[in-house]
């Protein structure tokens, strides 16, 4: 039974108003307005009856739960794992793999399980809240590379590194993955099960190829990377993740994606209590409502690595491809008033790849902030060849909110020098210059938005 019944009482009596009611009811009917509910993109079935909303309500069910997807929704799926999947390491180039007498081994509970019933919202291959979908067709990495190398391959699987034969296979592909969900925060930044199953595979085998294929909902720390020969990340990839991991192992995709974020070391201290998961007032220092207190500032991400000189395992923008590149060609002008940074990506190996040359903007009102990504381009280039890049930057560029003033401002209304800095990481600068005067034009129209 719902309480909706209850609302002209409630109004009557003074409990709420007129004017929230009307609020509230817009947001609902904006929604349905935007979804294209009042123009008949979704009628109500003939069949549904109109006398019970309950019954109604079963019938939806029904509906929700049917399966509409089609090639074209599974080729999306497939495309945006493979454009996101982020390659941290690749020692001797391990990968892609060769199946010419190749043994290899998935080692990992993960490797075949897609849902984990410890899990209380989302699954193994999503993240849990609101926006999760339930589904029964989440393909397995291990199904994945079956259907990819066919029935003749040598290929075994493990829930662990004690598993039959997994110690004489040439390649072994760990599959870990750590969770996140609405609600609160994960308690650390350590990759369940990567340290055990990594340090076990390199003391029973010491020259076996370890890959670490990994989904994760952010950054992790990697104490257990030394010991393993490639690190394949995949943020929350959903249910194409076999037919995409595989792509990817095999080399029939290149890893097209760079980290979002920075990876810490083990031994980086970036939260102080009063931050996360914060306090409560003496004696009693855990409690239901806790304060936390967002005291970092503008120091968030890179930021706070650049002005602690702190550094990551692995910075914002980390990342490989299956072959190699070489930024230069570095150039700033002046076009139509406004600076426009020009540079040349050369693919230097043997394979066609992305490149994601990053843009960075410096001047001294943004302190203790050294510096922040303005720009961006992934570009595709094929072996032996090059790409020219172009960042156009303006007023938004060396802006910044003055609090003391209380509106925007700008490095040119101060006279600061404004640098310009390109490199694949944010602790990994190629070039950096001084913009032209070309930046001191009006910049009032921004300013007055």
């Amino acid at each position: 039974p719902d309480s909706y019944h209850k609302l002209p009482d409630l109004l009557k009596a003074g409990e709420i108003t007129e004017k929230s009611l009307d609020e509230k009811a817009i947001h609902v009917l904006s929604a349905m307005g935007v979804a294209g509910q009042f123009d008949g993109r979704f009628p109500v079935p003939k069949e549904w009856p109109t006398d019970s909303f309950g019954e109604q309500r079963s019938e939806q069910k029904k509906a929700v739960r049917a399966n509409t997807r089609n090639d074209e929704h599974l080729k999306v799926a497939f495309d945006t794992i493979v454009a996101g999947a982020v390659l941290l390491k690749n020692k001797d180039s391990v990968l892609p793999l060769s199946t010419t007498g190749l043994s290899i081994a998935m080692v990992g509970k993960y490797c075949d399980e897609t849902k984990d019933y410890e899990i209380k919202q989302g699954d193994v291959y999503s993240g849990g809240g609101s926006g999760y979908v339930d589904t029964d067709k989440t393909i397995s990495p291990l199904k994945g590379l079956q259907a990819r190398l066919g029935a003749g391959a040598s290929l075994i699987s493990a829930n662990d590194e004690t598993g039959a034969g997994v110690a004489d296979a040439d390649v072994a592909i760990i599959c870990v993955a750590a969770h996140s969900e609405e609600g609160w925060d994960r308690e650390d930044y350590v990759l369940p099960d990567a340290e055990k199953l990594v340090s076990g595979l390199r003391a029973q085998s010491p020259s076996q190829k370890i890959v670490v294929l990994a989904s994760l909902p952010g950054a992790v720390t990697t104490e257990w990377l030394d010991e393993a020969d490639a690190l394949m990340v995949l943020f929350e990839p959903g249910e194409q993740v076999g037919p995409a991991a595989a792509a990817l192992l095999m080399g029939d995709e290149s890893p097209g994606g760079r980290l979002p974020v920075s990876f810490p070391k083990p031994d980086e201290k970036r939260w102080e209590k009063s931050q996360y998961p914060g306090e409560c007032p003496p004696p009693v220092y855990w409690c239901p409502n806790m304060t936390t207190n967002f005291s970092e500032g503008t120091l968030v991400g890179y930021r706070w690595n650049d002005a602690k000189d702190v550094p990551s395992a692995f910075p914002f923008g980390s990342g490989m491809d299956y072959t190699s590149f070489e930024f230069s060609g570095f150039a700033v002008e002046c076009k139509l008033g406004r600076p426009l940074v020009t540079m040349k990506v050369h693919n230097v190996g043997k394979r066609a790849g992305h490149a994601v040359p990053l843009l960075f903007v410096g001047f001294p009102s943004l302190a203790p902030v050294q510096k922040q990504l303005r720009g961006f381009q992934k570009v595709f280039v094929a072996p032996g060849k090059s790409q020219k890049v172009a960042f156009h930057l303006d007023t938004p560029d060396w802006s910044f909110y003055d609090e003391k003033a209380g509106r925007w401002s700008t490095a040119t209304e101060r006279g600061e020098t404004i640098t310009a800095s390109v490199g694949s990481t944010s602790a990994d600068m190629d070039w950096t210059v001084t913009l032209p005067t070309c930046v001191s034009e009006d910049s009032s129209a921004f300013l007055a938005k």
